[in-house]
């Protein structure tokens, strides 16, 4: 299941904002990524989405189930109503919903419109009724304020962690490490329990076979998958695990030394956290596949490079993508590491609520998307302009003007900043040059 498009009317800092989401009929990969100053209007598409397939999830549940409503504070100041249009591709079958919003007391000048989307999951439920083992897409949104990660140390109460389960706070735009800490705790609660009976039944009656393999089957699958998800991110990570005493928490091996998860830097946790609830829903919600990971989804993330180090955010999409591979990621970054250093990318810039195509970034310098994409100075203002003020001066051989730039600016920059060292070997040079010359 993808998204196909959305649409927005008065919504935001938009009064008609249609846009195309990859994959499309030029680009057969998954990836959208919208780039733009703060305040342009990314996190309203992100939140718009999640909000229509807040819709869809509910009537998975239930046949009349309602979604999130637009609230009034997201209409367009001035206008009157507001309405909201997606469109689904399932099953080479496209299917539109529509949600609108009026003002109190105002009169709504397009009603809601949500036929396909009853049909669409009015086929779930059949076939659902028919097959346990179904898969469900995932449908996840994680805001910039998923930072605030929640480690409990005790479980609430039981949870059965069905199926349907993993569409539970999925919208919500948390990171819902509570129920991801407690889902772990239980399963690897069955896991040891299957590994003890295995050893009791092995020791009793001697078996012949393949230890190796017999043992291995007692991995629970959901576990595993959410192992290898985080161990592709985390490849330091090792033996993630649930420890309980002498004080409950979970653990980790990071370079042969054990720590708490609360131990590891914000940047790790959240991206363990984020990783992890991608993996674990999509476990839960594809009960038959052999390897969960290929499930199919829906994953927006807000602001995808918080916390990261810019080493993760060179290989945050194509981690992604190589982790998940049947998933939609639809994002918004500041981040030129994260739109340059993956091929497989249909971006978008917002400026002042037009949205405009960005052409192919891959393998541009940081210094080149700052200024072709994100229309950003690649250095100070002042420095930047004393900078082509020296190098004017060197290039008409004004060089003893170009010598007091220069020394101003060496009480400024660093000793070894490139573009003195190019100045200098540049004057040097020039000089020499004119001395043969005469």
């Amino acid at each position: 299941m993808k998204v196909k498009s959305i649409r927005l009317e008065n919504i935001g800092c938009f009064s008609d904002l249609s846009m195309q989401l990859a994959p499309t009929s030029e680009r057969a990969f998954h990836n959208t990524i919208i780039i733009g100053n703060n305040g342009a209007g990314k996190s309203t598409i992100l939140e718009s989405i999640s909000i229509a397939l807040t819709w869809f999830v509910s009537r998975i549940r239930n046949e009349k189930g309602s979604g999130s409503p637009i609230s009034e504070l997201r209409i367009k100041n001035g206008s009157s109503t507001a309405a909201l249009t997606i469109e689904i591709e399932h099953e080479e079958q496209n299917f539109k919903w529509i949600l609108s919003k009026s003002r109190k007391g105002k009169k709504s000048e397009k009603g809601s419109k949500l036929d396909e989307l009853s049909r669409l999951t009015s086929n779930f439920r059949e076939r659902y009724t028919n097959d346990n083992g179904l898969s469900f897409p995932l449908m996840v949104f994680y805001d910039a304020n998923r930072g605030v990660l929640d480690v409990p140390l005790k479980i609430r109460g039981k949870h059965t962690f069905e199926q349907l389960d993993g569409y539970d706070n999925s919208l919500k735009g948390i990171v819902d490490y509570r129920r991801f800490f407690e889902w772990y705790r239980e399963r690897e609660d069955i896991e040891n329990e299957s590994k003890i009976k295995f050893l009791e039944n092995f020791n009793q009656n001697n078996f012949k076979t393949n230890y190796s393999d017999e043992f291995n089957s007692t991995f629970d699958k959901q576990l595993v998958a959410v192992r290898k998800a985080i161990g592709i991110f985390l490849p330091d990570f090792e033996k993630i695990r649930i420890v309980r005493k002498p004080r409950l928490h979970m653990a980790v091996d990071k370079n042969g030394k054990t720590l708490n998860v609360e131990q590891l830097s914000q940047g790790e946790k959240l991206l363990m956290a984020l990783v992890g609830d991608i993996a674990r829903r999509l476990a839960i919600m594809n009960p038959t596949i052999d390897n969960p990971l290929n499930g199919n989804g829906i994953i927006l993330i807000d602001e995808a490079e918080l916390h990261l180090h810019p080493k993760w955010q060179r290989v945050l999409m194509s981690r992604l993508s190589a982790t998940f591979p049947n998933c939609q990621f639809i994002l918004t970054t500041h981040s030129p590491l994260i739109i340059s250093d993956y091929k497989e990318v249909l971006c978008y810039s917002l400026n002042d609520g037009v949205l405009s195509l960005v052409e192919n970034l891959y393998g541009l310098d940081v210094n080149q998307v700052l200024l072709e994409a994100m229309d950003t100075d690649i250095r100070n203002a002042k420095i930047e302009s004393q900078i082509n003020d020296l190098l004017e001066k060197i290039q008409n051989r004004n060089f003893d003007e170009a010598n007091v730039i220069l020394l101003n600016l060496e009480k400024e920059l660093p000793e070894n900043h490139i573009e003195l060292i190019k100045s200098r070997l540049l004057i040097k040079r020039l000089t020499l040059q004119n001395e043969k010359n005469r």
